[in-house]
């Protein structure tokens, strides 16, 4: 957080108003941006249909078949695309309801801003992957997350290339956003762990049940995926705004 800048009561407000809305924020979505979930809700529906019809949660030796099926990694792999653009439009449909526009009008979208984020972002921490066979897989990982921590503001700059947002200097991200980026990934573990436990006993639960329960358990997990990436994606919003007032110096 700039704190050269901010008072530091008012960073620290800032901070805890953004953990405050987190969940109610996210958990809105069901009736403010239905069609933003169902990007992935229907997609872990349709592979949950699959799963049952290949008797996924019979248990045994059905479930071990089940689970490396082809066609339920093919909905696996559907479903995971669908995560992802949640993460994305969940985002966006908050920062597009702050600043104006539609969610879903990507012209609006700083698209190499978005691409220099991404790219450098996601794409370098991986470059240790090429060494795969030459060393410990164990170094491999920390490599890569050696690469990942200076390489944090870039996380920003994607975020800010999918806002549209074309006004933050780009050495406003390395000067100002490490503290607020830290806030960021204090949003996603509270967002994220916790619906994802869920998301895992859900299946527990459904394993060996009768099929009524089965369906009933499987249905309410697509709703929870759903809330899982749509408040993953309020996470990065709130994080990102919360740096955007401070840079700006919006009272909280």
């Amino acid at each position: 957080m700039s704190l050269g800048r901010d008072n530091v009561r008012e960073s620290l407000t800032r901070a805890g108003l953004a953990l405050a809305r987190l969940y109610p924020m996210g958990i809105s979505l069901l009736w403010k941006a239905p069609l933003v979930l169902s990007l992935v809700v229907v997609p872990e529906f349709i592979q949950h249909v699959a799963e049952i019809q290949l008797g996924m949660f019979d248990g045994g030796a059905a479930t071990r078949a089940a689970a490396d099926h082809p066609i339920r990694w093919l909905f696996g792999y559907i479903k995971v695309a669908g995560v992802l653009l949640v993460f994305l439009a969940a985002a966006r449909f908050w920062w597009t309801r702050r600043s104006g526009g539609a969610w879903y009008d990507l012209r609006t979208v700083a698209w190499k801003r978005f691409g220099l984020g991404f790219v450098t972002f996601m794409g370098i921490p991986l470059l240790p992957l090429l060494a795969t066979g030459r060393v410990s897989e164990t170094a491999i990982q920390v490599a890569g997350f050696v690469l990942t921590i200076p390489l944090l503001p870039m996380l920003f700059v994607m975020i800010a290339g999918l806002f549209g947002d074309r006004e933050t200097p780009i050495r406003d991200f390395w000067r100002r956003s490490w503290g607020w980026i830290l806030l960021t990934v204090v949003l996603l573990v509270i967002g994220f762990a916790p619906v994802q436990w869920l998301h895992g006993m859900n299946h527990h639960w459904a394993m060996g049940a009768a099929l009524p329960i089965v369906w009933a358990l499987m249905i309410f997990d697509s709703i929870v995926v759903g809330l899982l990436s749509g408040i993953t994606g309020t996470a990065l919003y709130l994080g990102y705004a919360a740096f955007r007032d401070g840079r700006d110096g919006n009272r909280v």
